[in-house]
């Protein structure tokens, strides 16, 4: 999940020239030419004119890496929940990658022949990651506490520290459990890579930053 992560900021950072803000035209060209397969999978088009409208109201034609990501889980959100519903052609629950490796055993994108593009790719992950997860113990589309701290460690060990202990777990726990049923849905999950890639974006960005004034 950490190179996933780490190909969701590559991408906005090349769209956007390592700027904050992303330009409409750069944006476009992003949603064209990584994000085809998956927009008529689920039919995306709306939320990405939403995105665009937005920008002419608040960002001066640009889009921020915060829309960017809210743009991402939506459509992560809308993949997941229409293979949930038996539409797609998603692999079992716990049969979609093994720890060892973050490639993907089978593709959740029906129509995209092979052609997945890297932020792609990365929206898969996510989602097979999740059910990787979700499905080792109750209810296959949460997760339960032992199953996010066993994904806590597996996956992102190096962004969270130390994953294993129990206040740390039980902290990110609370937070991503909105409606407090003990359990993390898809949903509440996306919260939590939204936040991470956010905050792996600002790292990127305040270390060009010192890289460029020492220049």
């Amino acid at each position: 999940m950490e190179a996933m992560i780490r190909a969701i900021v590559k991408a906005f950072v090349k769209a956007s020239r390592g700027s904050e803000d992303m330009p409409e035209k750069n944006y476009q060209k992003l949603v064209t030419d990584q994000l085809k397969n998956l927009m008529a999978e689920t039919d995306s088009a709306d939320a990405v004119k939403e995105v665009r409208e937005d920008m002419g109201e608040t960002q001066e034609g640009k889009v921020s890496f915060t829309e960017f990501m809210n743009l991402l889980g939506y459509l992560a959100t809308k993949l997941s929940d229409k293979h949930q519903a038996g539409k797609g052609t998603a692999p079992e629950p716990c049969k979609l990658i093994t720890p060892s490796s973050s490639r993907m055993s089978g593709p959740l994108i029906g129509n995209s022949s092979g052609s997945e593009s890297n932020l792609e790719n990365a929206m898969q992950l996510m989602i097979q990651t999740f059910h990787k997860y979700s499905g080792n113990e109750g209810d296959k589309y949460t997760l339960s506490r032992g199953e996010l701290k066993d994904m806590l460690t597996q996956e992102l060990g190096n962004y969270l520290g130390n994953p294993q202990d129990k206040d740390a777990v039980d902290k990110v726990m609370g937070d991503l459990d909105a409606n407090n049923d003990g359990e993390v849905d898809f949903t509440e999950f996306v919260i939590l890579v939204g936040a991470l890639t956010v905050a792996c974006n600002d790292f990127f960005l305040e270390y060009n930053q010192k890289i460029e004034k020492k220049q």
